[in-house]
């Protein structure tokens, strides 16, 4: 008894050193929640919490708690083996299991009996007890997400032709889905294709940016562990391992794989998104695909396109059949500002950022400061990105409406998520 006080006094929830220990045990390599990620981070800032939560309401509760066992002598009660207080974790219908490591522990700690910094089986209880509290938060904050997913899911112009893309890729070498931005061909079609049976998607997209995004995203609506079933892959780069099924990767990825393995094999379906932007890289893969039809009538090929040129691709892979959704999730108005002549650039001259902060202060004198919204400002390289960032960032740091941000393929991973 004495020896467990003093493993007791010894034990600091604070200490790296503990935490450590508690790694060991909940946090494996093969756990839900591994050593490292974000998750188990956030574990650990529950874990404050709660243990303040619970410390707190020890105190508040244990005198009503004497109050209760008073009045439960008073009474004759039969014993029905039920528990005789409720305790939040009943209602939690996860559990975690580390027996096998508890053991190891257990025997290490008999073989040394005089050292009391390892963890006891009370500490241990302690942080079981929170981490299924912090799985069952989890849990039931990522079903409200997935509920309002849902229903945002149904309200995109393209969920109602869902049935109809899946019937027409499943009869057609070649389909052609046509849609405005905003209808949601580049999320859905492959989750559709996806959902109904198809394995080994692979789907293409101009930029680098775009494959990481998409498949985070998709990975997210489609209820995957980033990088399992939805991968991407990119020049250096990637996530794809054994159990992936749909692939995002960029188009020149995709002509070098072909150069390696010329009919594709582990492809079942390629969709290729964005093909209306019409550079050299899609030109030449269409070309490619086109020949490699003839050596493959079980390929399936989905060409996704804004709604211009849609005949050109559909004559090109012999009338193929096209699909179009009408309509975007949100409506658009186009306000034309011609830029003064003292304004336009010359070949020699930088670009004037002077246009791009009129729109800033156009809509600084439409809206209020308190209404919240985005404005995303396309420009044709690194050099204008930074021309343009740097006269934005004076202007936000005058009015103070403005967080600006670069996005370009030259920056990291941790400042493209940002």
């Amino acid at each position: 008894m004495s020896e467990r006080r003093r493993d007791s006094r010894s034990w600091d929830w604070d200490s790296p050193q503990c935490r450590a220990q508690m790694d060991q045990i909940f946090f494996r390599r093969h756990d839900y929640i591994q050593n490292g990620t974000t998750e188990h981070k956030e574990f650990w800032s529950f874990f404050e919490r709660f243990q303040r939560f619970k410390t707190k309401k020890d105190m508040s509760g244990g005198s009503r708690k004497e109050d209760m066992e008073e009045g439960r002598d008073r009474k004759k009660t039969v014993d029905l083996g039920l528990p005789k207080e409720y305790d939040a974790r009943y209602r939690i219908n996860v559990s975690v299991c580390t027996k096998d490591t508890e053991e190891r522990l257990e025997t290490g700690r008999s073989d040394q009996r005089h050292s009391s910094s390892g963890p006891g089986s009370q500490e241990v209880a302690d942080c079981r007890l929170a981490l299924l509290h912090f799985l069952d938060f989890s849990q039931r904050q990522s079903f409200g997400k997935l509920a309002k997913l849902r229903t945002e899911q149904k309200a995109l112009p393209i969920f109602q032709y869902r049935d109809r893309i899946v019937e027409l890729v499943r009869a057609n070498p070649v389909v052609v889905v046509a849609g405005d931005t905003g209808c949601g061909k580049s999320t859905q079609v492959p989750q559709y294709l996806l959902s109904s049976g198809f394995s080994h998607i692979a789907c293409t997209q101009p930029r680098r940016i775009a494959c990481i995004s998409l498949a985070k995203r998709v990975s997210f609506e489609s209820l995957n562990q980033y990088g399992s079933k939805v991968g991407y892959q990119i020049r250096f780069e990637g996530t794809r391992t054994p159990s992936t099924k749909l692939l995002f990767l960029t188009e020149g990825l995709l002509l070098r794989q072909i150069q390696a393995d010329g009919d594709l094999e582990q492809y079942q379906v390629l969709i290729v998104d964005e093909v209306h932007e019409r550079h050299l890289h899609c030109d030449f893969l269409l070309g490619v695909l086109r020949s490699l039809l003839a050596t493959r009538p079980n390929l399936r090929l989905v060409l996704m396109s804004a709604t211009i040129n849609i005949k050109l691709f559909s004559s090109y892979f012999n009338t193929a059949p096209v699909l179009q959704v009408p309509g975007r999730l949100f409506p658009i108005q186009v306000i034309y500002q011609p830029i003064p002549q003292d304004e336009q650039p010359s070949r020699s001259e930088k670009l004037d950022p002077r246009p791009y902060l009129r729109v800033l202060q156009g809509i600084d004198q439409r809206y209020p400061p308190e209404e919240r919204g985005d404005l995303l400002l396309f420009l044709s390289g690194v050099a204008e990105i930074s021309t343009i960032l740097e006269a934005c960032q004076a202007y936000a740091t005058h009015t103070k409406r403005w967080i600006v941000l670069p996005l370009h393929s030259t920056l990291s991973l941790v400042q493209q998520d940002k």
